[in-house]
This record gives C-alpha cells, sequence and structure tokens, in this order.
C-alpha cells in the first residue's frame, strides 16, 4: 500500500485492548478521580487526555449517578498512571464502593469517535490494538 504526503490510513476495526478498565475508587469531587485495574496480560494501560469514557457502575458499587454517563478524561496522573481525572462533578453523588461477594465489576470503556484518532508522528491509535496485545 502507497500512503501519500503521510495522510491518515484507513484501519479497520479491531478489539480494542483492553476493551474496558476495571474501576477500584471514585472520588466525589468538583472534577472527578477514577482509578482503574491494570491488565495483568497487557502491563499497561493505552490511553489519552480528551478521550470519552462510559461507566458501567452495577448497583452494589453504590454511585448510581455515573451508570451510564459519558466523560471526557481531562488529565492522567503523571505518578499514578492508572488515575483518571474525569470532567464529571460527583461531589453530590452516592459514595463509590467496592461490595463483597462474587459481582459484576464496575468499569469504563471508550466511547466516541475521538478514541480512534490516528496520529502520523507517532503512528499510535489510542485504546486500539494494533498487534493483538495493546500498543
Amino acid at each position: 500500500m502507497t500512503v501519500l504526503n503521510d495522510s491518515n490510513v484507513y484501519l479497520p476495526g479491531v478489539i480494542t485492548i483492553p476493551s474496558t478498565l476495571q474501576i477500584k475508587a471514585i472520588t466525589q469531587e468538583r472534577i472527578m478521580k477514577v482509578s482503574v485495574e491494570v491488565d495483568s496480560v497487557t502491563g499497561s494501560v493505552v490511553y489519552h487526555p480528551n478521550q470519552t469514557v462510559k461507566f458501567f457502575i452495577p448497583f452494589e458499587y453504590g454511585m448510581q449517578q455515573l451508570q451510564g454517563r459519558i466523560g471526557k478524561i481531562l488529565f492522567i496522573d503523571d505518578v499514578v498512571e492508572t488515575d483518571f481525572y474525569i470532567d464529571i462533578d460527583s461531589r453530590n453523588f452516592d459514595p463509590f464502593v467496592i461490595p463483597s461477594g462474587n459481582v459484576t465489576k464496575a468499569c469504563l470503556s471508550p466511547y466516541g469517535s475521538n478514541n480512534l484518532e490516528y496520529n502520523n508522528t507517532t503512528n499510535q491509535v489510542p485504546y486500539q490494538s494494533l498487534n493483538d496485545r495493546g500498543n
């Protein structure tokens, strides 16, 4: 395939790696902080600021005001790279709790077309697998 003038290349749809991130904590702040688990297989998470994510919060975790909501990642903590700061004000939400027992996990997933951005400089596609094992 010939690519002219460093133009964008069409990328066929692929399964995202990771397709969801398990949530381990959410704060009740004006700019909500979400801490996620790192996948033990890939060992890292591919994400970027301005990426939109959708929340799945089972009833047992509380914070039902967040269930199904979409937010944008404003920035990622430089030290704890699994802490995302989201543009959702959660100060008036119910607390997020980790329930006991075997329940469906609370998670977030990439949402929206801006997550499929292709960067001609780095050749990286955020939240998308280029080699079926993550980028």
